[in-house]
Order: C-alpha cells, then structure tokens, then sequence
C-alpha cells in the first residue's frame, strides 16, 4: 500500500493542534516536509496568538482541515512567528544557520502566475499559507504553534539580533 505524503518525510515535529470545533488545542505529533533547495528550516522561539487563530481552530469560517495547529496570521508590521534557522535549502542566498527570522501568513506561491510575476504572492490562486494549507507535495502545513517549520525563501524575513523575539511573536493577543 502506498504511504500517504506525511509518512514519505521523516522530519519528526511536536506541535499543539486543535481537532475537532471545540478548538481546544492538544499535543500533536506529525512529520514535515522535506527541507528543499529554496527552503529555510527553522525551530520556533515564539509566535503570537491572533484571534483568527481561533476562528480557524473552531472553523468558524467553513474551511478548516483538522488536525489543524494554527500560528502565522499577521494584518501589521509584526511577523508572528519567529524562529532560528537550522538548515537553508542548496539554492537559498540570503539566510544561513544561526540567523533570527520572521514568517508571517505564507510559506510558498506557484511563482509563475500573473499575481506572482508582478511581486502579489498574495493573490496567487495556489498561494500556500503558513497552516491549514497543502504543500507542493501534498502535506499539510501546520503553523507556528509548534517546534520547527520550513518556508520558501522569499516568504521570511531576517530579524536583526538587537530586536526582542518577544516583542516580534507579538501581535494582537486574546
């Protein structure tokens, strides 16, 4: 029998995932996705709780997958989760091992459509979002409720040591 994508990864990760509409939240144990040539693989230090955390782990709004481990959406300046790089894909340029990043309510885009070549990833119609989403090979992602996640390259951000990872996890609190 062929293994579903998730028992194709390895990477072993511990989050806290809601499953069911209650929205409470419980330990979560679940593979992530290969690390891929422009991907930047971090552990989590902090991410912020924003009340569209909430509505997405009760699916308030229709579209929730369960398991679902929420932690990304970000409306301001704030990235909410942040993180310490441990691994950079062969391809990626502007990150290495040890820096402070920040990711905010995307990991990935096709690149190809209109939306995409003109630099708004956030309209792209196959735009992959931080949770809740499927990846290019067809896991699921997961937010920063968790220990370790991968984004695209041109998804993150580097935060310079002398910010407060706090501070930056930091966005609207419930």
């Amino acid at each position: 029998m062929a293994k579903s994508p998730e028992e194709e990864h390895p990477k072993k990760a511990f989050g806290w995932a809601a499953r069911d509409t209650s929205g409470v939240l419980s330990p979560f144990k679940f593979s992530r996705r290969a690390t891929g040539e422009k991907d930047v693989a971090y552990k989590v230090l902090c991410c912020g709780i924003c009340h569209t955390d909430l509505h997405n782990a009760k699916n308030e709004w229709g579209s929730s997958i369960y398991p679902i481990v929420p932690g990304y959406i970000s409306s301001s300046i704030h990235k909410q989760i942040v993180g310490e790089v441990t691994e950079v894909g062969s391809k990626v340029q502007k990150f290495k091992v040890g820096n402070r990043v920040g990711v905010g309510c995307m990991v990935s885009s096709c690149h190809s459509c209109e939306s995409c070549k003109v630099n708004l990833e956030n309209y792209c119609p196959k735009m992959i979002l931080t949770y809740g989403s499927k990846n290019h090979d067809g896991t699921m992602t997961y937010g920063g409720y968790s220990d370790t996640m991968a984004c695209e390259e041109d998804f993150i951000i580097r935060i310079p040591d002398s910010c407060c990872s706090i501070a930056l996890g930091w966005d609207y609190s419930v």
